[in-house]
């Protein structure tokens, strides 16, 4: 097979889509990470986890002057 030889624009070309789809995975990645502070809808005095099966359980977080 005769492959065509690869000029500097190529190369160049090459390296711009590797470096666009590493910064890609990185955001996706990040993302993902700061999925676990999701609120699931509710406001700021809710704390929640996500379960791998089922819904997320949510408990509210006590303020702690209304504790006294």
């Amino acid at each position: 097979m005769n492959w065509p030889y690869l000029r500097r624009g190529d190369v160049a070309g090459i390296l711009l889509v590797a470096v666009l789809l590493g910064a890609v995975a990185f955001v996706l990645l990040l993302h993902r990470g700061m999925g676990s502070r999701e609120n699931f809808g509710f406001g700021p005095e809710w704390q929640c986890a996500r379960m791998e099966q089922g819904d997320p359980i949510c408990v509210r977080l006590v303020d702690k002057d209304a504790a006294k």
